[in-house]
């Protein structure tokens, strides 16, 4: 034993573990581990410098590893055998009765098998991998997680929600709020939007009369793509997250099974489509790179949204997926509400050193939230360009645009990680409106002049430069076909290039330089010189007749202040419940700022902060207490105010479901301070329409629809809360819990836990003797939720009582069954007395105490003999044959009591 111990801590010390290891000394075995085990346990440094496969991360250190490298017999290093106890749930008890369990297996096959020779028949498989089964906790320990096959075993709820949520929308971030506040019409009417993944949930309450049928949709609906759709254009019926970007737009979809590109005749009009999806890490220019820009080249007007990727912690080449490779299309990172690249987010370059990811939006739970937000914030675009123009929006001005307008984050100009930077929804309609753009095209060897006029106080001129270019042929090693080159000479013939930069040391700043690798370039300038600008598109090299190309510009005026976040119509916080920071515009040099809030419409001013760094252009200011009331903010800079719209503060209410029960819904929210009424909103076909107002925290319906519930206060609406969802009719029936116990010895207490009181007239408690019901007790007047009876007479035996409610209808809403068993002057009850052979004997004693069980046959002898250590036990009569035996039980206290039982 001290060898093994010693060996236990000479491992422990060679591991460098630390006191934090005491915690899973119970999953370590004392002995040595064997060579060839299948799972160990060690540190993660440990794992992820020898390749081990991690099955089970225990914490920030700690890990179980399947050791894969055994195949090629590399020695094991700085680990130990473990035993099975780590397979378990953290909430695993030992019990009798049956419960769902979920096994993991890398084996379906063999683990069916082995379950079926235990004798475990209720069985169902999930997948490949998991299967679902009913055990008590002893086969669980001493044969199921013995399986070297099971990976894990859980206990989960395997009841799906209908709806799906988006638990990290805000439009604050690429100033989505803004562009609906300054475009109010601008909402994606008449653009159809396609997806390309699985079929969205059609019934979903924000997805309503959105879809546009297709023949090559997936017939598999899934919640990833009912999330997507909801982004780009969901109707905010759920709750503010299932507010899309373009809600009036519709949703085109195709399976996702097929990565090549959709026939474009099946996209039915549509001119954007969304892929947030991806494969394997693909750093060349393969066949569905090469298919995407010929689709793209060959029709302008078409644009592809692509995510980057979730693998951004492998560094940079990381983006997921070939066809993301593609020239033409644009392909989006994700960001925090901060601005600061999620460190999950997949980066560039591509594999040829161009610039990819293009740009970044806003998501803390992956890409596929950022290309969705991107993708509805195109289709603004194309709508907008539409109404003024009479016109469709290609696909290299769209890039051009969004590149244009994007906020630079980052290193200063373009880089690997945030690409050109993060979407302005705002700004990119602005430049639309105001018709800074260009459009031309030219043949090889060919210079094109463009003019633009720089005002006295302009500051941060940036223009952008795309192209849709040719495809490169599959495996090409450069995949630039086209080249074109941008300068820009000021007023004062200074010439300027674009950024470019070094694939090969990714993590440097950009340079200035000719742009021999991608399709967009882009020039600014921190200080232009007003007057005559010119834009030079030189087509350096142009294998076709002619080249189509983009162009976007803007500049900032100096010493201009302007509110992004809060403004007219939002909400603080933007979803009732997550703190987002306040953001503006600043032109400002040099000089900090005074920030302000105001409770009463600019009459008094709190000072939130002093010092505010303008250039930062955000704040996060957190509340001392939830306060529902309008509000203004303002910044003070060099004696000048800055003062927001009239904004809204308030808080999710928090709906409750209390009862679904006899065709009644209840539901309930919280009442904060200062809030006296609720309006009380819901779905009629589309839509959340207003129903009625109320003062009360509760409301009950019997109409079966969705509803939602708003504050209202200062004579106006605060956020509505998350709207509520159907239930299965009486899945949440009054009662919570019942149970029945034995009381004082001589009585019986039946306890009772309601979710509601709507609608009780009274409360019965009934007695069942020998299948006959009667009323024992009655409560007329119920004003608890939580309430106990008293049956004084109980019989000696078992008890079994229920409760019944009554409604004001005279309907009758039952409890289950109670069963509680009374001893009477026993000191146990033993039961049943006739069973059969290998059934389990139950033995319940009045009160705790140690005691010994006997088991006779009919010659006398004594053939079990067992401890009692608690007030329930079971005695397992295994091996027993049939025929009458005497049982006896005595106490230490020297207590006896004797009866019979027959087996057969």
């Amino acid at each position: 034993m001290n060898k093994q111990i010693t060996l236990v801590f000479f491992m422990i010390t060679a591991l460098s573990f630390s006191q934090s290891a005491e915690k899973w000394k119970q999953y370590i075995k004392k002995e040595k581990p064997e060579k060839f085990e299948k799972y160990y346990f060690t540190s993660l440094e440990n794992a992820h410098q020898n390749k081990y496969k991690i099955v089970k991360k225990l914490d920030s250190t700690f890990c179980i590893v399947e050791n894969q490298n055994l195949k090629s017999h590399q020695p094991l290093k700085k680990i130990l055998g473990i035993n099975n106890l780590w397979k378990l749930p953290s909430n695993f008890s030992n019990h009798t009765e049956y419960k769902h369990y979920i096994i993991a297996t890398d084996s379906i096959n063999a683990l069916i098998s082995n379950l079926r020779a235990i004798n475990i028949s209720d069985i169902k498989i999930l997948n490949n991998h998991l299967v679902l089964l009913k055990s008590d906790s002893k086969k669980i320990i001493n044969e199921i997680i013995a399986l070297s096959y099971v990976s894990s075993i859980s206990q989960e709820s395997l009841l799906p929600k209908v709806e799906s949520k988006i638990i990290d929308q805000n439009f604050s971030i690429n100033n989505i709020n803004k562009a609906n506040s300054n475009y109010p019409l601008i909402l994606g009417e008449n653009q159809i939007v396609a997806i390309k993944d699985d079929l969205f949930d059609l019934n979903d309450i924000d997805l309503l009369n959105k879809h546009v049928p297709s023949f090559t949709q997936s017939s598999i609906v899934s919640n990833h793509a009912t999330a997507m759709a909801t982004i780009v254009s969901g109707l905010g019926n759920s709750s503010t997250l299932g507010k899309g970007v373009a809600q009036k737009a519709k949703i085109q979809s195709s399976d996702f099974l097929n990565l090549y590109p959709d026939e474009v005749e099946t996209l039915q009009g549509a001119t954007t489509q969304n892929h947030s999806y991806g494969t394997l890490i693909e750093n060349f220019y393969g066949s569905l790179a090469n298919a995407y820009d010929s689709q793209l080249y060959s029709n302008p007007d078409l644009t592809h949204c692509f995510s980057s990727g979730n693998v951004g912690f492998e560094g940079y080449k990381t983006i997921t997926g070939n066809f993301k490779q593609s020239k033409n299309s644009i392909v989006l990172g994700c960001i925090d509400q901060n601005e600061i690249i999620m460190p999950f987010s997949s980066k560039g370059p591509a594999y040829d050193g161009r610039i990819k990811p293009e740009l970044v939006a806003f998501s803390t739970q992956g890409t596929s939230n950022s290309t969705a937000l991107a993708t509805g914030i195109i289709t603004l675009m194309k709508q907008h360009y539409t109404t003024i123009n009479n016109g469709s929006l290609t696909n290299a001005l769209t890039k051009a645009i969004l590149i244009n307008s994007a906020k630079d984050l980052g290193n200063i100009g373009p880089d690997f990680t945030y690409g050109y930077g993060n979407i302005n929804a705002d700004k990119c309609l602005k430049t639309i409106s105001e018709n800074k753009i260009i459009s031309a095209n030219l043949i090889s060897g060919q210079t094109n002049s463009h003019t633009i006029t720089i005002p006295t106080d302009a500051k941060n001129l940036k223009i952008t430069l795309v192209w849709n270019d040719l495809p490169a042929a599959i495996n090409s090693n450069i995949s630039l076909v086209n080249d074109l080159d941008l300068e820009v000479i000021s007023a004062d013939n200074t010439t300027f290039l674009p950024w470019i930069l070094n694939p090969d040391a990714p993590q440097q700043q950009a340079v200035r330089g000719k742009d021999k690798n991608n399709t967009a370039e882009q020039v600014t300038i921190e200080n232009p010189v007003s007057g005559t600008c010119t834009i030079n598109i030189i087509g350096s090299y142009i294998s076709n007749t002619s080249q189509e190309y983009s162009i976007a510009y803007e500049y900032e005026l100096k010493n201009r202040f302007e509110w992004n976040y809060p403004i007219n119509n939002d909400n603080f916080p933007f979803d009732g419940k997550t703190i987002s920071p306040f953001k503006w515009n600043s032109s400002f040099s040099g000089i900090s700022g005074q920030l302000s809030i105001s409770y009463n419409n600019g009459q008094t001013w709190e000072i939130i902060a002093n010092g505010i760094n303008l250039d930062s252009e955000q704040f996060i200011y957190t509340p001392k207490e939830q306060k529902f009331s309008k509000a203004k903010i303002k910044m003070t800079i060099d004696n000048t105010d800055y003062i927001s719209d009239s904004f809204t503060i308030s808080y999710d209410l928090n709906i409750s479901t209390s009862l679904v029960c006899d065709g009644t819904t209840e539901i309930n929210w919280n009442k904060p301070i200062g809030v006296t009424s609720f309006n009380i909103y819901q779905l009629r076909e589309d839509h959340l329409e207003f129903k009625e107002q109320t003062s009360n925290a509760t409301y009950a319906y019997t109409d079966g629809k969705i509803y939602t519930v708003v504050p209202v206060f200062e004579n106006s609406e605060g956020i509505k809360s998350e709207a509520t969802l159907h239930y299965d009719q009486n899945s949440n029936c009054y009662f919570e819990l019942t149970f029945a116990e034995v009381f004082e010895e001589n009585k019986v207490k039946i306890d009772a836990h309601l979710f509601s009181l709507y609608n009780i007239k009274r409360i019965e408690l009934v007695k069942i003797i020998n299948n006959t019901e009667s009323v024992i007790n009655t409560m007329n007047d119920v004003s608890s939720k939580i309430f106990s009876f008293y049956d004084t007479a109980p019989i000696k035996g078992s008890n079994k009582y229920k409760i019944n409610i009554i409604l004001e209808n005279d309907n009758v809403i039952p409890s289950e069954i109670l069963d509680t068993n009374y001893l009477g002057d026993d000191l146990f009850f033993i039961y049943p007395t006739l069973l059969r052979k290998n059934n389990e004997l139950n033995i319940e004693a009045k009160k705790e105490e140690n005691a010994i069980f006997y088991l006779y046959n009919s010659s006398g002898q004594n053939i079990i003999t067992s401890t009692l250590l608690s007030k329930k036990s079971n005695i397992n009569l295994k091996n027993t044959a049939s025929g009458i035996y005497i049982y006896k039980i005595t106490t230490t206290l020297g207590k006896m009591q004797t009866g019979k039982i027959i087996v057969f």
